[in-house]
């Protein structure tokens, strides 16, 4: 099955004296007064999504709440996109060297087959203790006629979302027949995404990172070749392992007690879960989540060591394109 990109969102802030490139100030200078095209926002002067005339981009000029006015480009889509490819599509708009050029956002991506979110929602936990509030039970986020399970870890941009990759690719693929003319021929959706129509199951596992939290070696576009060793992960904390259910003949009354901790994991999710029984055990979470253990995993799963491994794996191929 054809793997998917890792690296999904790219940001970049781009100095205010920079000039565009020949080919695109040509562009700019005929459409930056089209409201179709460019537009002003809350931050900045203008904002124009390039995508719709065969850019990857969206372009953020001089930005109103820095003094120095710097400019964002905002790469989309850069899946399919190589290390040089980033750097020959910053180089389509703007003349400079991309290498240079400071990160703002970086959304990084781990595939998951055979794990579905609601696991996801019971087993993971954050290691930051401020977003503990941030994080319980499943939301949908609504694509067209389709919900799509989504866990969120933190507040966005800088946040996990765990969600289901394959009812995204479904409304990606019904959008793209809507737009296919009658009588047209259009690739089946497993020849399109190399994933079955019906049956599959696969989370998308991402981390975003924005907002001045990009740690140091991997603030610049130089630093994207450094990050098969960069665990985008490491705070996520996945429980599971080895599973048996258990008898409650073995339990006795504790049986009761076990059954209602799952039952509630399942509902709000094993983070929030923690912090509720530390509030009425003074703490002492830790004692009785290894107490219960047999009744707070399941069978599938995954670890965080494979998670970062198919990460490695994917960031390394992506890069290398």
């Amino acid at each position: 099955m054809r793997g998917q990109p890792v690296m999904d969102k790219v940001e970049v802030r781009v100095p205010s004296a920079t000039q565009f490139s020949r080919e695109f100030a040509r562009v700019y200078g005929d459409l930056c007064t089209d409201r179709k095209v460019f537009h002003p926002s809350q931050f900045y002067i203008r904002v124009g999504d390039l995508r719709n005339i065969g850019y990857q981009s969206i372009l953020h000029v001089h930005c109103q709440m820095d003094r120095h006015g710097n400019h964002k480009l905002e790469l989309i889509d850069v899946g399919d996109l190589s290390f040089q490819g980033i750097q020959r599509e910053i180089l389509r708009v703007f003349e400079i060297e991309p290498v240079h050029l400071e990160l703002m956002r970086l959304d990084l991506a781990a595939d998951v087959p055979g794990v579905p979110v609601l696991w996801f929602a019971r087993n993971a936990r954050a290691k930051w203790k401020q977003w503990v509030a941030e994080i319980g039970k499943i939301e949908y986020a609504r694509m067209g006629m389709r919900r799509v399970e989504t866990v969120y870890f933190g507040k966005r941009p800088n946040c996990f979302r765990i969600y289901d990759k394959i009812s995204e690719l479904h409304h990606q693929y019904d959008k793209l027949i809507r737009k296919v003319s009658d009588g047209a021929e259009t690739l089946s959706f497993e020849e399109k995404y190399g994933y079955p129509e019906t049956g599959f199951v696969m989370t998308r596992v991402e981390r975003q990172i924005a907002g001045g939290r990009l740690p140091s070696r991997i603030k610049k576009i130089a630093h994207l070749s450094r990050l098969p060793e960069f665990n985008p992960f490491d705070r996520l904390e996945l429980s599971g392992g080895p599973h048996y259910e258990p008898n409650i003949a073995e339990y006795g009354m504790k049986y009761f007690t076990g059954t209602g901790l799952r039952s509630t994991a399942d509902e709000i999710g094993l983070h929030r879960l923690r912090s509720l029984v530390n509030e009425v055990s003074a703490g002492n979470a830790s004692r009785v989540f290894r107490e219960y253990q047999a009744f707070l995993t399941s069978g599938i799963g995954i670890d965080e060591a494979t998670l970062y491994h198919k990460y490695q794996e994917s960031v390394g191929r992506q890069l290398a394109g």
